[in-house]
């Protein structure tokens, strides 16, 4: 899944923005330049990508010329999208999680004293950047499911673009004092919302902890929902499915207090 040949393409698009912010250098900070490219990669590449990568990686079981030769082994489509899931978990969230310690450091070499506010650099704690493992693995997981649920040309890029346009209508929020119901909602890191003043409102830790546990759970449910477009038996899954829900609701709830 990490030699998938939608990661190289992406990076392509990391490349040139490096590339645009040394030729447009005009004496700023090198460390959040750095920084900034680097969670660029991380956040904005790398985790919706990882829905690309995983969706055609659980859809070529179902292409017509590996049809026959996969139905001839004692592997059911449940197990190969068990499989697929368990792909996601060893490789990109892997990654994600790498991604954690390389932020932590880099921060600690940005400020948030910049001539161009827009350039500045806000820190945040290890669990808030757990956010990021846990996109890539709900990125990855929706992909599964679009794969299993909707096999057709042209659905991976419209849920894609619902996705991405949703997400960027809920998460930006300017000149509030707090931080807005819609935004913690989106499939976003609260604290990458806005410009850089709106990220002085710090909420508490507290929520962005449920707001992690709200991610998490709609990528498990996504998981869930690729399992169950298989045969065999389903009451442990939709038990898992309930429970799940359950949470997640919770979860959803309890990120706006």
């Amino acid at each position: 899944m990490l030699r998938h040949p939608a990661y190289p393409v992406a990076l392509l698009y990391t490349t040139a923005y490096a590339v645009q912010l040394i030729v447009l250098h005009e004496g700023g900070t090198l460390g959040n330049a750095v920084y900034g490219v680097v969670a660029l990669s991380l956040f904005l590449v790398y985790a919706p990508v990882t829905l690309v990568a995983a969706n055609r990686t659980a859809a070529s079981t179902y292409r017509r010329r590996v049809r026959d030769p996969l139905d001839c082994t004692p592997v059911d489509d449940r197990q190969r999208t068990a499989a697929t899931i368990l792909g996601v978990l060893r490789g990109p969230m892997v990654v994600g999680l790498a991604g954690v310690p390389v932020l932590l450091v880099l921060q600690q070499f940005t400020t948030v004293d910049t001539v161009v506010p827009d350039d500045a650099i806000y820190q945040q704690t290890v669990l808030e950047y757990l956010q990021l493992p846990a996109l890539v693995l709900g990125a990855g997981l929706l992909g599964i499911a679009v794969a299993r649920w909707l096999p057709r040309p042209g659905a991976l890029p419209l849920v894609a673009l619902v996705l991405w346009l949703g997400t960027i209508q809920m998460a930006e929020f300017t000149n509030a004092d707090t931080v807005p119901t819609r935004a913690w909602f989106a499939l976003w890191p609260v604290w990458t919302s806005g410009s850089p003043q709106d990220a002085l409102i710090r909420p508490p830790l507290s929520q962005v902890m449920w707001h992690l546990a709200y991610l998490l759970g709609l990528g498990v449910l996504a998981g869930i929902a690729a399992l169950l477009r298989t045969h065999g038996p389903r009451r442990a899954l939709w038990l898992a499915a309930g429970t799940t829900a359950a949470v997640t609701v919770l979860a959803s709830w309890r990120q706006l207090s």
